[in-house]
């Protein structure tokens, strides 16, 4: 009975939250990126050995950038990580 309520929940989810795809520049990790997200926001790579910070730069299709280091060091910088 539980798995068929998580299973239900999942689905529910999944067909609610829109979530597009796209690939770290510098490691070529595949991440996850949510339909919330928009352009000019600050995301960080989910990959540990890499951690870059990547700018959202378009939508559609869906493209980022890496954000040169120097850029998110500043007391504003909240990106979100995704994996």
């Amino acid at each position: 009975m539980g798995t068929q309520r998580t299973a239900q929940r999942n689905h529910i989810l999944a067909t609610t939250m829109a979530v597009e795809f796209v690939k770290c520049p510098t490691c070529k990790q595949k991440l996850a990126i949510m339909d919330y997200v928009t352009e000019g926001m600050l995301v960080v790579c989910a990959n540990p050995d890499c951690g870059t910070s990547l700018r959202i730069v378009g939508r559609r299709p869906l493209r980022v950038e890496a954000v040169p280091e120097e850029e998110t060091y500043t007391p504003d910088y909240r990106p979100e990580s995704y994996g």
